[in-house]
């Protein structure tokens, strides 16, 4: 049986900043051992630049600092195009830990910090993200009432992909008079989405962000594109795609620095699917990667849900990070 330490915990200051730096780099280490995709260092996130933007503790196992749980309050307002992509405002965890640490202890102490907190105004949901590997953590996450929400999963340039062609279908850029069919499609998706993700919460504005979120997605054509499928002249589909440098030495990064192409949306309609359109769209999407000299793609989907969790996997997609939600509830 494993004994639970009870960490002790105090709002941090400037001058625990390099006790929380040496932590950083120590879980970094131990992050990258076992996946050589994550990033040499992190980066520390805003809570401890600025602590007005949310709320750090110091955590110390007796007299000895071993880490930092960090708190930042998201909030979605429903006027804005992602409003239904996550869930309308929660609690966002951080925790930067020395290797070792125990973790259902360490995710105890994670919660009631956050239950402290003021800033969470009551706000029930909580939000953590740690990477694959930390095996561990999932168990204690579970154990502790999260679910997963999110993956971010990661798949090299090569192999090119072997997608069949899909009868009839072609793949374009999108234009602005595709906007409106790809908001349909968008909010179909989004709709599909709430009914295995309950946190989600859709809108009454859901037609009006999608298209504001369709014509974002455009973007200017080289750092970012939208792509769409047509078949007898419909749009069947789309598939929003751009660039993404990961550079853990200016912003929190996922992977390991370099010039990587991020999938950022992508729908099929429902009569549609299932008959290798989003195979066709993603074939398009790698040659306009490779375009550009992306050294790897990523893209960031739900596991609750039925068909994205089976269809990158099969394009060879593999879980880097995963989201894990709770709702305030045990």
């Amino acid at each position: 049986m494993i004994e639970r330490l009870k960490f002790s915990t105090r709002e941090a200051v400037l001058s625990d900043l390099s006790a929380i730096q040496a932590a950083a780099r120590a879980q970094a280490a131990h992050w990258r051992t076992h996946d050589a995709r994550l990033p040499r260092t992190l980066t520390l996130p805003r809570w401890v630049i600025f602590p007005d933007g949310g709320m750090c503790w110091l955590v110390q196992d007796g007299a000895r600092p071993v880490g930092a749980v960090g708190v930042l309050r998201e909030v979605w307002g429903e006027d804005s195009p992602f409003a239904n992509v996550f869930p309308r405002q929660y609690v966002r965890l951080r925790l930067i830990l020395v290797n070792g640490v125990e973790p259902h202890a360490a995710l105890e102490t994670c919660l009631e910090c956050a239950a402290g907190w003021r800033g969470a105004f009551r706000v029930p949901g909580r939000m953590l993200t740690l990477p694959t590997c930390e095996g561990e953590w999932a168990a204690a996450l579970k154990a502790a009432g999260f679910s997963p929400y999110h993956v971010i999963a990661h798949r090299p340039v090569d192999p090119m992909p072997q997608a069949p062609a899909a009868a009839g279908v072609t793949v374009r850029l999108a234009d602005w008079e595709d906007a409106p069919a790809v908001a349909v499609i968008m909010a179909e998706s989004w709709r599909f989405h709430a009914a295995h993700q309950p946190a989600i919460q859709i809108t009454p504005w859901l037609p009006e962000q999608c298209h504001q979120q369709a014509q974002q997605l455009m973007g200017d054509g080289y750092n970012s594109a939208l792509l769409v499928a047509e078949r007898g002249g419909e749009v069947i589909g789309f598939f929003g795609i751009a660039l993404n440098y990961q550079d853990p030495a200016f912003r929190p990064a996922f992977f390991e620095r370099g010039r990587y192409g991020d999938i950022l949306e992508v729908a099929v309609r429902g009569d549609q699917r299932r008959r290798g359109v989003g195979a066709a769209m993603f074939r398009a999407a790698w040659q306009w990667f490779v375009e550009r000299d992306v050294t790897a793609m990523f893209v960031n989907y739900a596991p609750t849900n039925p068909v994205s969790s089976r269809f990158w996997p099969k394009l060879g997609f593999v879980d880097a990070w995963v989201s894990w939600w709770w709702n305030g509830e045990h």
